[in-house]
């Protein structure tokens, strides 16, 4: 058994992560809440019940950004402190975007928190996830999905700002990638899961629109041309 710790477990992505590995068979789970990095003997007590630590507890937004960068490079520096006086091996998974190299202080505070972990010398893996969605993510804060599933299901107009590409992976794709790296199928350094869709933001819309015809007004199950729109409308529902 393999024993996995999520800081940031409470999380739309560590949630369903914690879900995931709950019934995978080659996992062992080990509970984590915020309060532990309060208390230094007992995230020492955590580090040492795991063998592989996924890193995603971050605060993505604040007005200040300086709190904000301040806020999570706290929580790298406890987490490190912790791996040092525990003298530990387990292997970290950073949780980190692919765009990262954007301006702005959450990103920077992802490449400084990776710069962080690289001193400390463990072994360590970044992860530089995709856009993701899923069931139950926050309006106005995961992503552009959970927006447009919140105002569409509650008859609210949906704006769009730009009408770009996204590039897009499902939640349990997301954790089926987390598990390739826990394994040892991932072997470089810095990963970048493969996005399963690319879809410009007024196909999303549109393709909500027509749910909410067919599945809430008309109750018929609509006919789903790929996966990803059987993972929208799985989305979807959940904001109904």
């Amino acid at each position: 058994m393999i024993r996995i710790g999520i800081t940031g477990q409470a999380g739309f992505i560590g949630s369903h992560l914690a879900n995931y590995f709950r019934i995978q068979d080659d996992i062992e789970l080990t509970p984590f809440i915020r309060d532990y990095f309060e208390d230094t003997s007992i995230l020492k007590n955590f580090v040492a019940k795991c063998d592989i630590i996924i890193h995603l507890a971050a605060m993505s937004r604040h007005p200040d950004g300086k709190i904000l960068y301040e806020n999570n490079i706290n929580l790298d520096k406890k987490l490190i402190t912790a791996l040092e006086k525990q003298n530990s091996r387990t292997h970290i998974i950073f949780a980190s975007t692919t765009h990262e190299m954007r301006e702005g202080d959450y990103y920077a505070s992802k490449r400084d928190g990776q710069k962080l972990f690289q001193t400390w010398g463990g072994k360590f893996t970044t992860m530089l996830m995709p856009n993701t969605f899923g069931p139950y993510g926050k309006p106005y804060f995961n992503s552009v999905v959970s927006t447009f599933c919140h105002k569409v299901a509650h008859n609210e107009e949906a704006e769009i700002m730009v009408d770009a590409p996204v590039e897009l992976i499902y939640i349990n794709e997301l954790c089926h990638e987390f598990h390739k790296v826990i394994k040892g199928e991932i072997k470089q350094n810095s990963y970048i899961p493969s996005s399963t869709a690319t879809k410009k933001v007024s196909e999303i819309l549109n393709l909500l629109l027509n749910f909410r015809e067919l599945y809430v007004e008309q109750r018929i199950i609509p006919e789903f041309k790929d996966n990803f729109e059987i993972n929208l409308f799985n989305t979807f529902q959940t904001y109904l």
